[in-house]
């Protein structure tokens, strides 16, 4: 059995690979699948939630999988949370995010949304973080979790560290808020896995990514990141994310990663 509990979320592959993908996630021990909602439903995808529950149970009866967690949740959405009346209809949205997630029992939704967050010129985070206030709180009433994504300074300017994403969870102290820690921002911006050791309680998701969502390449930092969410006893799951590629890297990938965190 691995460490952790292993994903991989549907970008990485085109659609018509599906149940090749899911039948090499069976044999390499990965029991998540982490979804883009559009990527499932490409139109208004949170206005299924009956065949969100159904997608759910079909994963679950036929391939034994989860879904951990949901990302690109405001794909196509435009707006700005530090603007109070675009961050209305951005909440308005999310709402329906957390019901989609609730209908697929899934626990833990990531927030990356560069353009959405990005910070105009003079502009403090007291709109922001009212958003994430009662973004949090609406995320607690439905059992779900809104895990806040650092994003390296070349996708937006708000956030751009691992350390401020939990600074702001642990200054917001809200039980619908977590981090998602993001390997990929811990590579881009050259921070250290061991700076967080302390954090960890506040993670949700974890993914394994490159800059660029380029394929994984094999690093040092995975083993001492399986290493350190064993030591801490994480519960959550550890998910694979990179673009849409070709079926024998995805192959490779898992293989690699269910190595790394057995």
């Amino acid at each position: 059995m691995p460490v952790c509990k292993l994903a991989i979320s549907n970008i990485a592959w085109h659609k018509q690979d599906d149940e090749a993908v899911y039948a090499a996630m069976q044999q390499n021990g990965f029991t998540g699948l982490e979804i883009a909602p559009t990527r499932v439903f490409p139109a208004q995808p949170y206005e299924n939630l009956t065949a969100a529950a159904l997608f759910g149970g079909y994963l679950k009866n036929r391939w034994g999988f989860a879904v951990p967690s949901l990302q690109s949740i405001w794909y196509g959405q435009t707006g700005s949370i530090f603007d109070r009346a675009q961050s209305e209809a951005l909440l308005d949205y999310t709402a329906a995010a957390f019901q989609f997630a609730h209908n697929l029992n899934c626990p833990s939704l990531v927030f990356g949304c560069p353009k959405n967050r990005m910070r105009p010129l003079g502009a403090d985070e007291t709109a922001a973080e009212a958003f994430f206030r009662q973004a949090g709180s609406l995320a607690a009433r439905y059992g779900v979790r809104l895990a806040i994504e650092a994003n390296a300074p070349v996708y937006t300017n708000y956030l751009n560290g691992t350390a401020e994403a939990f600074d702001l969870v642990k200054r917001l102290d809200n039980p619908g808020l977590a981090v998602n820690l993001d390997l990929s921002t811990i590579l881009a911006q050259g921070e250290h896995l061991q700076s967080f050791v302390e954090d960890l309680r506040y993670v949700s998701h974890v993914h394994i990514s490159e800059p660029g969502l380029a394929p994984i390449q094999p690093r040092p930092e995975h083993k001492e990141l399986a290493l350190m969410l064993g030591a801490v006893g994480y519960q959550g799951y550890v998910s694979v994310e990179m673009a849409a590629t070709d079926l024998e890297t995805i192959r490779r990938t898992l293989a690699y990663i269910a190595e790394v965190f057995a």
